[in-house]
Formats: structure tokens, C-alpha cells, sequence
């Protein structure tokens, strides 16, 4: 899960900081003003959710995660993390809020 969030950084500060989430651009801008495409991002956003829940779960049965974490909870919380990271990086033309994310995702959340 971290080489993911770790692609999807590099993918942004490649960029220049330009490129974020369309998923979020869309939900944040034009979702109070379309049912469809709230409908759309809610979908994806939501299985998106279901695949971190699906690698929690597993750490957790591999014993590599401490099973009074609530998977549903956590992944809910990973991924709204992420994309506020994605604002603040895009907003800072600085992956200072990616280190903030990856230290506390993986060293403290998930440890």
C-alpha cells in the first residue's frame, strides 16, 4: 500500500505539483452541482476505500497489523488523509505534506 501512495506522490511532484486526484478536483468543484458526477466520485471513491480495507484486512490476518485497528475506520481515514495531502502539496509546491503523511500513515496508524 505505501509503494502505491508513494506512486501517486511521485506522479504529482513530477508534475510540478499540477496534477492531484481528478476524482477529488471533480467531487470538490462540480459535485454540489451534478448528482451524477458526486454519484460517480462517491462510487470511486468509496472502491478505492474498499481496496485499502482489503490490504488492512490482510496485514491483520498475517499478523502484521494490530487487529484492534477498525480496517473500515482506518481506510476511511487513509485515504481522506491523502487527499488533503493532495491539496496542501498542490497548494505548497512542497512534498513536505507527503513526508507528514507517509510518517504518520506508516509509522504511527499502521506501525
Amino acid at each position: 500500500m505505501r509503494a502505491h501512495f508513494e506512486f501517486l506522490g511521485a506522479d504529482t511532484v513530477a508534475s510540478g505539483f499540477a496534477c492531484g486526484c481528478l476524482v477529488s478536483d471533480l467531487g470538490a468543484e462540480v459535485a454540489d452541482h451534478s448528482e451524477e458526477i458526486r454519484s460517480a466520485a462517491r462510487g470511486d471513491f468509496e472502491q478505492w476505500a474498499a481496496h485499502i480495507r482489503r490490504v488492512l484486512a490482510e496485514a491483520q490476518e498475517a499478523g502484521e497489523l494490530d487487529d484492534a485497528l477498525d480496517v473500515e475506520d482506518a481506510a476511511l481515514f487513509i485515504l481522506s488523509a491523502w487527499e488533503g495531502t493532495l491539496i496542501a502539496v498542490r497548494a505548497d509546491k512542497s512534498s513536505a505534506p507527503f513526508d507528514a503523511f507517509f510518517r504518520m500513515v506508516f509509522s504511527v496508524l499502521l506501525r
